[in-house]
């Protein structure tokens, strides 16, 4: 449909006019549509919805069951590329006498971008799928060594490339 223009500008009333049911058409066709959907509303304290294991949760720092050791071999890299600057490392000894005493993590600061997951060579570092975090006191938001061990999965998580079905 052309839009006529008259000489000052202005588009006519029979235009506006159909402007406006045309609008209030496609709304009203929207909203006919989604309300014979089936509902997805979950009542949340009492159920919740699982979320993907890829999803950016929580990070944690899972123990290797094998040596029953810290994965993180202290190469600081989460550390470096953290656009907030969240994580902070320490650690005592030289070469691979190196021990972890510190590992912190600000959660109340994190972006969950996912960089420091992506750069770890040692899969240290790992999303969990938990999303319940919200606290009353900010303190409770910077988590320690210890309370990054306790968050890790007992099960080993989804990591890296994402098998995509191919289409026939």
């Amino acid at each position: 449909m052309s839009m006529q223009m008259q000489p000052n500008g202005k588009k006519s009333l029979a235009e506006q006019v159909w402007q406006g049911a045309w609008g209030l058409y496609l709304g009203l066709r929207a909203t006919l549509r989604t309300m014979f959907e089936r509902k997805v509303t979950v009542s949340y304290p009492l159920q919740k919805v699982n979320v993907s294991p890829r999803w950016h949760g929580l990070l944690a720092l899972p123990i290797d069951q094998e040596t029953d050791n810290d994965k993180c071999i202290i190469c600081f890299q989460c550390e470096r590329v953290c656009p907030d600057r969240c994580i902070h490392i320490e650690a005592t000894g030289k070469a691979k006498d190196r021990l972890l005493t510190r590992f912190d993590i600000e959660m109340d600061k994190c972006c969950y971008c996912g960089l420091c997951v992506e750069v770890c060579p040692t899969e240290a570092i790992v999303f969990v799928p938990h999303y319940e975090a919200s606290t009353y006191n900010r303190a409770n938001l910077l988590y320690d060594l210890e309370d990054l061990h306790r968050a890790a999965p007992k099960e080993p998580i989804a990591t890296g490339i994402v098998k995509v079905r191919k289409p026939r």
